[in-house]
This record gives C-alpha cells, structure tokens and sequence, in this order.
C-alpha cells in the first residue's frame, strides 16, 4: 500500500532539523491510534533470526525549500509531499483513517494542516522495471576492528557487492514477512547513479552513506509489489530505499 500525504504550514513556513528522517518517523508512529501496533512495529517488528525488519518506507519531503546551513535546518514553503509505503494491511489503514478524519497533525514542533492523501494498491506486473529512487538506498556490513570497535562499511552501487547486499537483505525481509523463502532471485542494476547522487546523513547518533540515481530491477511481480511497498535496501523505516517506476 502507497499513501501519499500533502501538508501546509498553519504558519507561514515548515521548520525541520536538516537530518529529519527521525521527524517524520516519529510522527508515522503517533498518528497510528493503536497504540498496541505502533509499539509493535516500533520494538519488535517482522524477524528472521536476529534481523527486525519494520516492512514500511517512506520518501524524502518534497516541496519548495531552502536550506539554512548555519541554523542546521531546512524550511519548506507552501505545500509539502510525503510519499509513504507498507506491506503492513493495519498500519496503512491506520494512517489512513488518521489523515482523513483529522486536518491537522504535528510534524516536529510545527502544526500542519492536512491538505489531502491518495492512497495506491499497485500491484506490479512485469518481471524488469525502471525505477528512480525516492528516498537514498543504503546497504552495509558492520564488523569488529582490531582495537574491539565496530565499525561500519557503506558499499556504493558500481561495487559487485551492492546488488548481492540488496538481494540478501530483500530475502531476509521476505522471509521476515512471510515465512517462506522467496522462489525468485532480485537483480539490481545501477542505470544513472553519479557521485551527485552521494547522501551522506544522519539518523538520530548514526551516519548514514546512501545513493539516489536510477536503477533496474528485476525478479517476479510479486517480489517487486512486495518491494514497491516496503523498500530496497537497509534502513527502509528510517527513510532509505523508497523508489517510484519509471518505465
């Protein structure tokens, strides 16, 4: 499920930390009434072994803005977009009954007014799509140095280990979400990705090395719905991995 979500200051402006990921994450969660399945996703999630996986996404805000290094915040002016992304049935509903029985909400310390939301069921039903992404896609290992600390690696997509790192992670999603292993495999092919397309950000502590650009997919319809929804890559209920089909 694909919710679309488009804001307005009360005021005259939207004032948000440059790192906001963790804004509109927060405000995802508080605006699902139960309180039972906001926790859930938030402390437990979908596991497969030690991996949790949230099964949502979202994009980046996209709307006129200026960015106020030395304030370390970016203001949006007018009209704001929020793409939004599940496999969760009860999380989409949720929202969904949220944004359309409230004209406000609260994202950071600004009070928005709810302009409007869409709502998608796409199902995807070709085997090869073209998609541009979202929100950055970022995938990872994380291992020991010699002196005891850990240490994170970002791999970036011309190194043969990004596609393999995106297939792990989509298996591991998968099964998280449905028991079962997926019958397919999931090809990844960067198309246009420059060093433009480089995002470096932080999440709350941690930051984060992710790409924009365009990519090809490839693997069975229903794999692809399931990712269309819920993200490619690491970090997907943190704002990473949204994508829309181009072609």
């Amino acid at each position: 499920m694909r919710i679309t979500l488009k804001l307005k200051p009360s005021t005259s402006e939207i004032s948000l930390p440059l790192h906001y990921q963790s804004t509109v994450q927060g405000m995802l969660y508080h605006s699902m009434r139960s309180q039972y399945l906001s926790d859930f996703i938030h402390n437990k999630g979908y596991q497969k072994e030690k991996r949790t996986f949230k099964l949502f996404t979202f994009s980046r805000l996209l709307g006129k803005h200026e960015l106020q290094i030395d304030k370390k915040q970016i203001v949006f002016y007018d009209e704001v977009t929020c793409h939004i992304g599940t496999a969760i049935t009860e999380m989409g509903k949720e929202l969904i009954d949220r944004f359309t029985n409230q004209t406000e909400l609260e994202l950071g310390n600004n009070r928005c007014l709810i302009q409007g939301i869409e709502v998608e069921n796409k199902k995807v039903e070709r085997e090869e799509v073209i998609i541009e992404m979202l929100s950055p896609i970022t995938v990872y290992s994380t291992y020991s140095s010699l002196d005891g600390k850990r240490k994170t690696h970002y791999f970036q997509p011309l190194d043969p280990m990004f596609s393999q790192l995106v297939e792990r992670n989509f298996v591991n999603k998968y099964e998280a979400a449905y028991h079962q292993k997926p019958l397919s495999r999931l090809i990844i092919e960067p198309l246009e990705v420059t060093r433009k397309d480089k995002v470096v950000t932080k999440f709350k502590d941690f930051y984060v090395t992710a790409w924009l650009g365009r990519y090809r997919l490839k693997s069975s319809p229903e794999y692809l719905t399931f990712l269309y929804n819920t993200g490619l890559g690491g970090r997907n209920s943190q704002g990473f991995g949204m994508f829309r089909i181009i072609d």
